[in-house]
């Protein structure tokens, strides 16, 4: 069982990710996450659910309560129907980050789950659950592999300077439109760093 988070090998993942060009293939991401966590395989699903309500879920093959863990014998990334390519990517690689999940933020029965759901939806709650914080911190994860440091800097400097916009960016990383602001929001590297370092 693990305990903690896997935070090394996503500081490894994410150095790999530096070395690569703009455009990295989902496929590349997802042979690095599965040597680096020690995972022999991973499933998609694809479901009839509503992308606006939910476009993605990991469920891990320690979910008693899955029977589509169960039947694939593995850990399993479920995508709703619909999403273009670019959602398709960033719901895909948010998802395979939490193999780097430790064993608390793990969602592994029906309370965790209607937790998360309650917190999702905007319920008032003391204090964020486990679950709740690797939601957010698997798409920071995802965000900063698929946009490498030094390609990142080259888009600010170029969108400061008014030569590309958001769209163009989106274009090129391959990732929802509404997403690009968030790579230079000014917080962006504290949030990296933090991740890096403690994995929270």
């Amino acid at each position: 069982m693990r305990t903690e988070s896997l935070i090394m090998p996503y500081r490894d993942l994410y150095e790999i990710c530096q070395k690569q060009s703009l455009h990295i293939p989902r496929n590349f991401i997802k042979s690095e996450v599965l040597r680096l966590t020690g995972k022999e395989k991973i499933r998609v699903v694809c479901t009839d659910s509503d992308p606006s309500l939910c476009r993605g879920m990991f469920i891990s093959f320690g979910n008693n309560e899955s029977n589509i863990a169960r039947q694939c014998g593995c850990d399993v990334i479920v995508l709703a129907r619909g999403m273009n390519r670019c959602w398709q990517r960033i719901v895909y690689i948010k998802e395979l980050m939490h193999l780097f999940d430790a064993h608390a933020e793990s969602t592994f029965g029906g309370h965790e789950f209607d937790t998360l759901l309650s917190e999702m939806s905007g319920a008032e709650t003391p204090t964020r659950s486990p679950q709740w914080r690797s939601e957010i911190k698997a798409f920071w994860m995802a965000l900063a592999c698929l946009c490498p440091e030094d390609k990142r800097i080259n888009f600010m400097e170029l969108r400061k300077s008014g030569k590309i916009d958001d769209y163009s960016i989106a274009l090129q990383l391959r990732i929802p439109q509404q997403y690009v602001p968030r790579l230079f929001q000014q917080n962006y590297g504290l949030i990296i760093q933090e991740i890096l370092n403690n994995g929270s």
